[in-house]
């Protein structure tokens, strides 16, 4: 397997993000504290477990007592609560076991029925009841990612932390072998190809970040060894320009690879959901949402950014999506009514990269959800261009020409326009060779892009 390799196109300056996408925000679908784990069942309800929220019951033991809860709660796709929700207690083996721990990571089995990682505890829902069925704590006090599935419904699961192992359990909760004794650095989750040879994890905090892959050709009944690592962005030299940190992963409906990175690791070229497609050696075919950067009390809140991915569910169709942000206590709605899959043309580095040049005015990235920045065409040019942007509302516009040192060079309209394409000319006889900065403002919100003037 080879490395995912793209080339470093070009280094963009003053930009906040550069995105084209055709991933919409709909709506923020809930509001809960520290949102995990998301799945959507065959029925289309959608469950989200909590790692923050916490709520009291009756004792399970009958005893009259309230004991703390974290429940798992299941909507409708409606919004509407299922007729089980929420769920603060399971039985299983006929003995009633309160959810205490907060949700770790939800997956779901090839049955549709829920696998709710809560701390150390596995359990196993069924999706069309909301009754208990399965239970295993695969090591004492080791908080669990979430589980994978293989095809015959072995399940893949390891530790949040490093040095504890990634178990195998057959489909009756009972351990059948292991992918590693001692998985190091931190991982949320992790993935399985559906013949069980291959085993994907997503790092951070780890000095290995990005999507670590093990082998093994056997599969579960075989030994697994370390092959590769995905997400490695190369300059033209060969040198490892950057790596993508994972959050979270998860499959899509159409067999596409989507990766949650995180803004937390010093680096920000990477920080929304891509789509990795495996038959084009994990070229980036699609993405979705962006990262606001470090929380802060009074920041902005859902619209179609996020701080901290943790998790994401599709519909059946592929066509909604539900992404959960940890740190900003809201799942939301996304809808593409085309989604992309494998074969999808390969998105350019150049609209992937995020600089952080230009912040708002609480010193957090500028996130952009109802207007888009066009590349200027032709480019290189001489001596004009013309650029091209997309406002879903009426707004204030005002772009806005800068050289590299900062200086503005021309502003090439400010003032109120209607929703739609506008594209205006930059004209820059007179002015010398060399990259210049476009920049649109629209209702305080910024993005920019860079072009090349060649005499």
């Amino acid at each position: 397997m080879k490395k995912l390799v793209v080339i470093l196109l070009a280094v963009l300056c003053l930009s906040t993000l550069v995105w084209a996408q055709v991933w919409q925000y709909d709506s923020d679908f809930k509001s809960n504290t520290q949102p995990h784990g998301i799945v959507v069942d065959p029925d289309g309800k959608i469950w989200i477990g909590y790692y923050g929220y916490t709520d009291s019951v009756l004792s399970a033991k009958g005893d009259g007592t309230y004991k703390k809860t974290k429940p798992i709660w299941v909507f409708n796709a409606d919004g509407t609560e299922a007729t089980f929700s929420p769920i603060n207690i399971g039985t299983f083996a006929g003995v009633p076991d309160t959810m205490e721990n907060g949700c770790r990571g939800m997956s779901m089995d090839n049955n549709g029925n829920i696998l709710y990682s809560a701390y150390d505890e596995l359990f196993r829902f069924n999706y069309q009841t909301g009754e208990g069925m399965n239970k295993v704590i695969p090591k004492a006090e080791k908080s669990l990612t979430a589980a994978a599935v293989t095809a015959d419904n072995y399940l893949i699961i390891g530790h949040v932390g490093g040095g504890n192992p990634i178990h195998i359990f057959d489909t009756d909760f009972a351990i059948y072998s292991f992918v590693e004794d001692t998985n190091l650095g931190l991982q949320r989750c992790l993935l399985v190809s559906a013949d069980g040879k291959d085993v994907y994890v997503p790092k951070i905090y780890s000095g290995c970040n990005g999507v670590v892959v093990y082998h093994g050709d056997d599969g579960i009944d075989g030994e697994y060894v370390r092959t590769d690592t995905l997400g490695t962005v190369f300059n033209e030299d060969g040198t490892a320009a950057n790596i993508m940190c994972g959050q979270c992963l998860n499959w899509g409906p159409n067999g596409l690879m989507w990766v949650g990175t995180y803004w937390d690791v010093g680096v920000h070229d990477f920080t929304g959901w891509y789509a990795l497609d495996p038959t084009q050696n994990w070229a980036i075919v699609d993405t979705i949402g962006h990262s606001l950067g470090k929380f802060v009390e009074g920041g902005p809140v859902g619209g179609g950014a996020f701080y901290s991915p943790r998790g994401i569910a599709w519909t059946a169709d592929g066509k909604t999506a539900f992404i959960n942000d940890f740190d900003g206590n809201v799942t939301m709605k996304f809808t593409n009514a085309s989604p992309k899959g494998p074969g999808s043309t390969p998105i350019p580095l150049a609209e992937l990269v995020v600089l952080t040049g230009i912040k708002g005015d609480n010193g957090q990235n500028v996130i952009a959800v109802d207007f888009k920045l066009n590349r200027n065409f032709p480019n290189p040019f001489n001596p004009s261009t013309t650029i091209p942007f997309e406002l879903n509302n009426g707004s204030i516009v005002k772009l806005t020409i800068y050289d590299m040192l900062g200086r503005e060079v021309a502003t090439l309209v400010n003032e109120r326009l209607n929703a739609g394409m506008h594209s205006y000319k930059f004209d820059a006889s007179g002015y010398a060779s060399g990259t210049y900065i476009y920049c649109l403002e629209v209702n305080g919100q910024q993005v920019s892009k860079s072009m090349l003037y060649l005499k």
